[in-house]
């Protein structure tokens, strides 16, 4: 397989909302950047298919939409993070407009209730397909570098911060290498790791794995947002073991609410390395409100674009350590699999173990068996190098979902409680004395380190019973929460 070198000031890696955003905030900070995407930029992804509305956030309704966010995420959220949202919301959609982008707002029942904005649909696209297309051709008019798929495989750092990328162009079948001084990850979510999935094809959690090996920290992440029937609820609380097929056969994975860690800048604990949208935590909590997520990736992609430009101005262009980019490029040709098995078979086998173990059945017998099945996984190498891109990004995907379950297994065997979108159905009630905290987790060798830290409450101090049930919750009634 042919290689190829590129440098850059900024790397962004993924090529829908978050990622674009970032990019165009990152280049009107006159730095040089390089949005690198999976899919084609601005093609298949979540926001492409979207229902259409945008959270809004006005002067008379920003303490409203605080409250109702910190409510839905059952207190989990680091309320830092939070307020940053609802009080940039309020110019950062809007400005939208200014892309050729057209938005309808439409507001709640009163001035201070939030409202929503309402992307217009072009002929017979999705609905996301107004914002994208008008977000791509601004960052191309302004000269982002575009590389459509191309997948990053994993982050070269030095001393504490990042120097660099390694990943595969799959169009031209190329290895390539990036020098950057900063990355931002912006690859959306996870819920296409699963088996069952409402999500569109290529949101794998790669990002999540990427900072994780960077040795970034994660956040939150036995929070995953599920849909199930209404009468299935009820059900999975009776399990005690095995997962039923009924429950197994229904439902779909929808969003996922952990993350990388960031603050309110959108930094991580790695020097040069930043994150926005929904590869991110601690925003929303355990539960998100509808049309929050759209808001999120253009609110915190604005962030991360301009800090990670400013980081970029302020430091040398890295020199890449030559052994530690031929071991990463090593990695792409050796990708967990077994030797007699299909890279794509792999792959299914490792989505069908998510969804039946660490998917809507979650108690300890299941997140055990799970871990068990995935460590197992681990241990099987596939030589992948042949010129098969379906088989390299397959392989690459796999390998990016056994450590996305080992992560969500261990997270979710810690919260010994039901909240929101995550249901234990040995533990199937909220416990605001013991597990009103937050979830860390990082990579130290091949295991998987975990502390437990004190949520961040900044304006709400007193919790009230989290509100428990599947996919996005809509907007309550006028909140009077201290």
């Amino acid at each position: 397989m042919q290689e190829d070198i590129l440098r850059t000031d900024v790397l962004v890696i993924g090529g829908a909302g978050a990622g674009l955003r970032s990019a165009i905030e990152a280049k009107a900070n006159a730095v040089d950047v390089i949005l690198a995407s999976k899919m084609p930029v601005a093609g298949t992804s979540c926001t492409l298919v979207i229902a259409g509305w945008i959270t809004g956030a006005t002067k008379e309704n920003e303490d409203q939409l605080f409250k109702q966010i910190v409510y839905t995420g059952g207190y989990i959220n680091n309320q830092r993070l939070t307020d940053v949202f609802v009080k940039d919301a309020i110019y950062r959609i809007p400005e939208l407009r200014d892309y050729g982008i057209e938005l309808e707002f439409r507001g709640g029942d009163t001035p201070d209730m939030p409202g929503h904005y309402i992307t217009t649909r072009i002929d017979k696209n999705p609905k996301g397909f107004s914002l994208l297309n008008k977000m791509k051709e601004k960052a191309e008019n302004m000269g982002v570098r575009m590389l459509n798929n191309v997948m990053i495989s994993s982050l070269i750092t030095s001393n504490g911060a990042i120097v660099g990328a390694v990943g595969v162009d799959l169009e031209n079948m190329k290895i390539l290498t990036i020098s950057t001084k900063s990355v931002i990850i912006a690859t959306g979510g996870g819920a296409y790791a699963f088996e069952r999935s409402d999500n569109p094809p290529g949101s794998t959690g790669d990002g999540f794995t990427l900072a994780f090996n960077a040795g970034a920290e994660l956040v939150d992440m036995e929070f995953v947002s599920l849909n199930v029937p209404k009468s299935t609820l009820p059900e999975i609380f009776k399990v005690d073991g095995e997962p039923p097929d009924f429950i197994v056969d229904s439902g779909t994975a929808h969003y996922f609410l952990g993350g990388i860690k960031i603050d309110e800048d959108c930094r991580t604990n790695i020097k040069g390395l930043f994150a926005a949208g929904e590869v991110t935590g601690g925003i929303l909590g355990a539960a998100r409100l509808g049309g929050s997520a759209v808001a999120d990736t253009i609110v915190f992609g604005a962030r991360a674009g301009h800090t990670a430009s400013q980081w970029a101005k302020n430091n040398e262009i890295p020199i890449l350590n030559a052994d530690q980019v031929e071991e990463e490029k090593g990695k792409i040709r050796k990708i967990t699999a077994n030797k007699q098995i299909p890279s794509t078979e792999f792959l299914a086998r490792a989505k069908s173990i998510l969804w039946r173990y660490i998917g809507p059945v979650k108690n300890e017998y299941t997140l055990n068996k799970a871990l068990d099945k995935l460590s197992e996984m681990r241990l099987r190498v596939l030589d992948i190098s042949s010129e098969n891109a379906e088989e390299i990004q397959a392989g690459i995907e796999a390998s990016n979902i056994v450590e996305l379950g080992r992560i969500l297994a261990t997270a979710s065997l810690i919260r010994k409680e039901t909240r929101g979108n995550f249901w234990r159905a040995d533990y199937p009630n909220f416990d605001n004395e013991n597990w009103l905290k937050n979830i860390v987790l990082w990579k130290d060798g091949d295991e998987i380190n975990t502390r437990i830290d004190d949520v961040v409450m900044t304006r709400l101090h007193n919790p009230v019973g989290p509100p428990i049930g599947s996919g996005c919750f809509w907007y309550y009634p006028k909140m009077d929460l201290s």
